[in-house]
């Protein structure tokens, strides 16, 4: 897969912090010699409580807190490991291929830091130095819900099982159709709550369902959930959720090791946040699906779709994507101008949606293109029969969701 200069430049300075640590060791030796200009109590621990708490905490759903000291030190190669590699924080967007909100990345001094100390003898700091305990916040990030709703019934997962998926189905009791501006979700049991799609399970999505790619359908996954991730409100824009409506709500457990061969159970709480003005534009959806690699001697996939109306699009989410390949997606106007819209690395375990910064309006003939480069032209086929994947039917082996509204639409009442 192709280095960005975002890897590269973690690699030059991971490279060079062990070097300089190498040079100050002498023979005999038992530990690393202290490099680091930068110490846990001072430096490192102010950037692990703003950008690391929300999982890496007790009772969180990351396998270690890094809390403490004494909890962090242990894994600092592994924190090491994990920056280097683009892993942690998990934002898997390209910085600087298109214009996306609330990145989950580190900035430069932040990055240079936790290199610098992982690889430079981790220095404690003033051993007398008082930190402030960290406690887990399992909380409402944007207040409390218009709409709560707990999940139907507890789900355990089995003491012999590392992971499992449920789908639960929830009435949302509600007489009149409403706009939705936001979807959140309340674990039961945060330690092993690890992502979940909030869907609309009504007959319109079985119809959208084979709608033609060109043509946008309304929206039906109001929001997939990822622990340490605030929800995103919907700008000028809103879900429609029909009177009556159910809510289909995929959960992925996933124990750590501190919990293996143990039976957990969760019991989560939907929240749902009602637009408060009438009318806003209701967001709707764009299929962009590719059934596989065909027979050359690439291992490029590269198809596009043309839309035959004025949008703006708002988001993109890739939906049923194999892990570990790169794909971008670019819009290519009848002018012939071409706007990055995303770039990313997949993990089949982070699914998310991505908002763009502003609205990318797009006039009727813009071709959406979208390539994915593999390392393997099999992966493809084999992507969904492994024992860490969903066990989910899917008509297509690479498909994305382009979120767009019509903007000469006029607003209407749901």
């Amino acid at each position: 897969m192709t280095m960005t200069a975002r890897h590269i430049r973690l690699l030059l300075m991971a490279a060079a912090a062990v070097t300089v640590g190498a040079l100050s060791l002498t023979p005999g030796e038992a530990h690393k010699a202290i490099t680091s200009k930068y110490t846990y109590n001072d430096d490192v621990f102010p950037i692990l409580r703003d950008k690391c708490a929300r999982c890496h905490v007790a009772g969180g759903v990351a396998p270690m807190s890094l809390m403490t000291y004494d909890e962090a030190f242990p894994w600092a190669e592994s924190i090491r490991a994990e920056l280097v590699a683009n892993h942690m924080p998990p934002w898997n967007a390209e910085e600087g291929f298109g214009a996306l909100k609330a990145a989950h990345t580190l900035s430069p001094r932040e990055l240079d830091i936790i290199l610098t100390w992982a690889t430079g003898g981790n220095p404690r700091g003033q051993i007398d130095q008082k930190l402030p305990p960290i406690a887990l916040k399992n909380d409402w990030t944007m207040g409390a819900p218009d709409l709560a709703l707990p999940l139907p019934s507890e789900f355990t997962v089995a003491a012999d099982k590392m992971e499992d998926w449920h789908e639960f189905i929830v009435p949302t009791g509600t007489s009149e159709p409403r706009w939705v501006r936001a979807v959140d979700l309340l674990p039961g049991t945060p330690s092993i709550v690890r992502s979940a799609t909030i869907s609309l399970r009504t007959s319109s999505v079985a119809a959208s369902a084979g709608a033609s790619a060109a043509s946008p359908v309304p929206e039906h996954v109001l929001a997939y959930w990822l622990p340490g991730q605030d929800p995103e409100p919907a700008r000028a824009s809103a879900f429609r959720v029909p009177a009556g409506a159910q809510l289909a709500v995929r959960i992925h457990y996933k124990k750590t090791w501190q919990f293996e061969g143990k039976a957990l159970s969760d019991r989560s709480t939907v929240g749902i946040y009602f637009a408060k003005d009438a009318g806003p534009h209701e967001l709707l959806t764009l299929a962009l699906s590719a059934p596989g690699p065909s027979a050359n001697d690439t291992n490029d996939i590269t198809f596009t779709r043309t839309l035959n109306e004025d949008v703006q699009a708002v988001a993109v989410s890739p939906d049923d994507v194999p892990p570990n390949i790169s794909v971008q997606m670019v819009a290519i106007q009848p002018d012939g101008s071409r706007t990055p819209m995303i770039r990313l690395s997949t993990r089949s375990d982070w699914s998310r949606r991505y908002w763009f910064e502003r609205p990318l309006t797009f006039p009727r003939g813009t071709r959406i293109e979208v390539t994915a480069k593999l390392d393997d032209p099999d992966i493809l086929s084999a992507a969904f029969g492994g024992p860490a994947t969903p066990p989910a039917a899917t008509s297509s082996p690479l498909r994305l969701t382009l979120n767009v509204v019509r903007p000469n639409a006029k607003p209407s009442a749901p």
